[in-house]
């Protein structure tokens, strides 16, 4: 089966949130109970979590020097990276890439051990307190593997969202992008390189940034230096262990004098002491 890819066309997007509520009814993710404050966003939720796996983001661009202001909408969820942070970092091997290209999380073996939200270079996987599990999309596999595109890319009135082959995602998103080059300078493909390739390739008119995206993402430095030094702690502890182990069995050839010298200095060689069952024990004192 030949990869696939979700495609996003930020110069098509109106920020109708269709997709963002179609993902959270078709998976059945409940909305948050949390009352989110106001921050002058039309955001909402402010930030992605483990029971909303997709949202779309507003952010404002400066047009003719600060005459306009235009709208640089972003679509916050994961990516499905073919060098995937998260499934390099899982020690329980909850995470695995399908035939069709996303990275799907089996929750059943999720340990619930954090490296994966800490790894991920675009902030996607999300802890749940109640069930110890991590969360996050799934590009949804019933539907595609059923030749249904994903929720998300259903519900779109604009065509912002597309889903199809990978090679053909990218060839719409170079073609869209030399399109609008004229009156949009910086924009990129996104996804195509990224990460080892991602399978969710975006047209950002105003660049990668603008639109909330990090410019070289990659693994989370904390996470690849912890994986680094695990061998290391390894034989730091075998090394400690081996010290204690040499200076006990080293021990044992000591004479009962010297022994005694080390443990007591302050006593040893006083007349009035006598060794009884290799304990000092000074004249008139109980043994």
């Amino acid at each position: 089966m030949a990869e696939s890819a979700i495609y996003y066309d930020a110069s098509k997007c109106t920020g109708c949130k269709g997709c963002q509520i179609n993902c959270k009814q078709w998976n059945q993710l409940p909305a948050p109970f949390e009352q989110s404050p106001w921050t002058g966003s039309y955001e909402s939720p402010a930030s992605n979590s483990d029971t909303t796996w997709l949202r779309i983001t507003f952010n404002e661009e400066s047009l003719d020097d600060g005459d306009k202001v235009g709208w640089c909408f972003g679509r916050n969820a994961c990516q499905h990276c073919t060098d995937a942070a998260c499934a390099k970092v899982c020690p329980a091997n909850a995470y695995t890439h399908t035939a069709e290209g996303a990275v799907a999380l089996d929750s059943d073996k999720c340990i619930g051990c954090h490296f994966c939200a800490g790894a991920c270079p675009f902030d996607i996987p999300h802890y749940n307190a109640v069930d110890e599990k991590a969360h996050k999309c799934w590009m949804c596999q019933d539907r595609i593997r059923n030749g249904i595109r994903p929720a998300c890319v259903t519900t779109c009135p604009t065509g912002a969202l597309q889903f199809g082959e990978r090679d053909d995602m990218l060839a719409m998103a170079k073609d869209r992008v030399a399109q609008i080059k004229p009156i949009r300078p910086d924009a990129v493909v996104y996804g195509e390189n990224e990460m080892g390739g991602l399978h969710v390739v975006q047209v950002l008119p105003y660049g990668a940034e603008a639109h909330g995206m990090p410019i070289s993402p990659r693994e989370n430095i904390v996470n690849t230096t912890e994986r680094l030094l695990r061998p290391l702690t390894l034989f730091g502890v075998l090394g400690v262990s081996a010290v204690a182990i040499a200076s006990f069995i080293g021990g044992r050839h000591f004479s009962q004098a010297e022994a005694l010298k080390h443990a007591y200095p302050e006593d040893y060689g006083r007349p009035s002491d006598v060794v009884v069952d290799e304990i000092i024990v000074e004249e008139g004192r109980d043994a």
